[in-house]
């Protein structure tokens, strides 16, 4: 049996496209695949390029790949030289063809699929490695600071509780839109796996929410340094990191598991899908004229507000989420 599925994208609505691509492939494995069967994964009609979607569409087709060892995976690129090559899309899938992850070089308009391994003592280097992110996509410093701060805060995540210390990044700068889009995934425990140690009565949707909300983590992961310490964990973070994407009038998008959630200046909406692990998409305009530390200081006074109006909540913010510098 031979079964050929077209990956498709668009710009406009890609990284939804994205986590409706990844059901579809998921529903594959209802057609009782047999040993030896071929699957074709074709993207001829693959569109705009977009961090979020190419990192979760390569993230999930690897896994995929996977758990069907005994069968036969062919991929049809969308040219012999496209971007998807360029980036190292296929190779994150397992295919050998384009450049391998880590062989293009970033520029200004662009940071291809980066793979990290957090090591060692993470926050000895975290701020170093989030301000050259920034500086790879040349903003000035203002939208910089946020920048960095989105990558300090997204890939602390990924170290403190995710369970892995891989973690995939990608950037693209739409110059023509003033809009630039940064995404971060892993394929770690996930958030409701993660929260529901300590929230126990949630449904995995619950858990998604309160992930954004104030004061809320899954532990700290200083117990013994003090509340001073500027690493604490404090469960601002995320909170902040949504907030500030749309002052910034653009969106900020979270997929863990069986669902996900995109805000924006219209509230939010909810999308199911599978996604294992946790992928975040942070878009922005980049052609606002924001002060980001006195934006992120109401966010922060905001959330400790909130926060103490609720319970199970950490109630002051730590330093870093603050934005401090060591």
């Amino acid at each position: 049996m031979k079964y050929n599925y077209y990956v498709k994208s668009s710009f406009g609505c890609g990284n939804i496209q994205a986590l409706q691509t990844i059901k579809e492939i998921n529903s594959l494995s209802s057609l009782s695949l047999l040993s030896g069967d071929t699957i074709t994964f074709n993207f001829t009609k693959f569109g705009e390029n977009n961090p979020f979607n190419v990192l979760v569409l390569a993230s999930f087709l690897k896994d995929f790949r996977g758990k069907y060892p005994d069968n036969k995976f062919k991929l049809i690129p969308k040219g012999n030289n496209d971007f998807l090559s360029h980036l190292g899309f296929y190779h994150m899938i397992g295919a050998d063809f384009g450049k391998e992850i880590g062989e293009a070089k970033s520029s200004s308009n662009y940071i291809p699929i980066t793979e990290l391994n957090l090591k060692g003592y993470f926050y000895n280097y975290i701020d170093k490695l989030s301000d050259d992110f920034a500086n790879l996509l040349n903003f000035d410093n203002k939208l910089g600071k946020f920048i960095s701060y989105a990558f300090v805060e997204t890939i602390r995540n990924v170290y403190e509780h995710s369970g892995t210390k891989k973690v995939y990044v990608c950037a693209q700068k739409w110059q023509k839109f003033n809009l630039v889009e940064i995404a971060i995934i892993d394929n770690g425990c996930g958030i409701a796996s993660c929260l529901k140690k300590r929230f126990t009565n949630k449904s995995n949707k619950e858990l998604l929410y309160l992930s954004l909300m104030p004061g809320i983590t899954a532990g700290s992961n200083h117990k013994f340094r003090g509340r001073d310490d500027i690493w604490r964990n404090s469960g601002y973070g995320l909170y902040a990191l949504r907030k500030l994407s749309i002052l910034y009038k653009g969106s900020f998008l979270l997929c863990s598991g069986d669902y996900a959630l995109r805000y924006n200046n219209n509230g939010v909406e909810e999308f199911d899908t599978v996604f294992p692990g946790t992928a975040i998409a942070i878009r922005i305009k980049t052609n606002t004229n924001n002060n980001f530390d006195a934006l992120l200081q109401e966010v922060i006074k905001d959330g400790e507000k909130e926060a103490k109006e609720r319970k199970n909540t950490i109630k002051t913010a730590s330093k870093k989420s603050r934005g401090a510098n060591l």
